[in-house]
């Protein structure tokens, strides 16, 4: 059996796991990008999924590869992993749905795909994050990896782009945030066989405009530059509405707006990062 399957086979797909051992080993030959994809499953208010973290995650990854590809032909392939469903959540733990990683577990899962995926000579690896737990963990995880030879870096979806998509939201609250205008339209746009059912749940949601753990709207924590996790308690003493901003101006048409800088920047990351030359600790 020949071994030849031609010089651009493995760049048929953008998925990891729809190729064959010998199109994935080309793939490196040829200075593929891995992508790995992660979310969480956790509550999102009561008109989200909890997989919403993993699906917007997952899906703008996938769409930033194509784009990447169509901008410049002679960028290296971008492959992506199945995404990882699981995060680092014990802030939403309380609500119905939520599963939630150790911090210990989520650091030696992803330390695990990293070396899976290096060890047969991929020379890098990017986390595609879209949860705003899993942020300390990669931190952790990849600058760990990095200090032992193996170059791991993470982005969130939604940073890249920011500066193109911020104005385009209406409201009080100019930012992504859980179950938000920003996560509930961009759901609609992904899902729209759900955004009728997403919009009737949404409707009449008051805004919050402040983290669950600020007692007022100022949120004095956030201005004075503190770090602090915004648990979502549903504790009979705390329990709170699961969500942030203003879910209720949620519309597929701005999801699909959203889309576009989303994947453009994401894109553009996966260039800069597959090309970089990256220092690591290997000696």
């Amino acid at each position: 059996m020949s071994d030849d399957l031609g010089a651009d086979r493995f760049q048929r797909t953008h998925e990891w796991a729809a190729l064959t051992r010998a199109e994935l080993a080309q793939a490196r030959d040829h200075g593929a990008l891995p992508v790995l994809p992660i979310g969480a499953i956790e509550q999102h208010g009561d008109h989200l999924p909890v997989g919403t973290d993993t699906i917007c995650a997952g899906a703008v990854a996938v769409r930033a590869a194509a784009a990447l590809r169509a901008a410049e032909p002679d960028a290296p392939h971008v492959l992506v992993l199945p995404p990882l469903p699981f995060g680092f959540s014990p802030h939403h733990k309380d609500w119905p749905g939520t599963i939630t990683l150790s911090a210990a577990t989520i650091l030696g899962v992803i330390s695990d795909i990293a070396d899976s995926v290096m060890r047969v000579g991929f020379d890098r690896l990017l986390i595609v994050n879209g949860h705003g737990g899993n942020q300390g963990p990669l931190t952790t995880a990849c600058t760990a990896l990095a200090s032992r030879g193996l170059a791991a870096g993470w982005v969130n979806y939604f940073d890249p782009g920011e500066a193109e998509w911020l104005a385009m939201l209406p409201g009080g609250w100019p930012a992504v945030g859980h179950a938000c205008t920003f996560e509930t339209s961009l759901v609609m746009a992904l899902r729209p066989d759900e955004a009728a059912r997403i919009a009737i749940r949404a409707a009449g949601l008051p805004p919050r405009l402040a983290q669950p753990y600020a007692q007022d709207a100022d949120d004095p924590v956030r201005h004075a530059k503190v770090r602090f996790a915004p648990v979502f308690t549903n504790s009979a003493a705390h329990r709170d509405c699961g969500y942030v901003g203003e879910p209720a101006l949620a519309t597929p048409a701005l999801g699909e707006a959203l889309l576009g800088p989303l994947v453009s920047g994401l894109a553009r990351s996966f260039g800069v990062f597959a090309r970089a030359g990256l220092r690591t600790g290997a000696g």
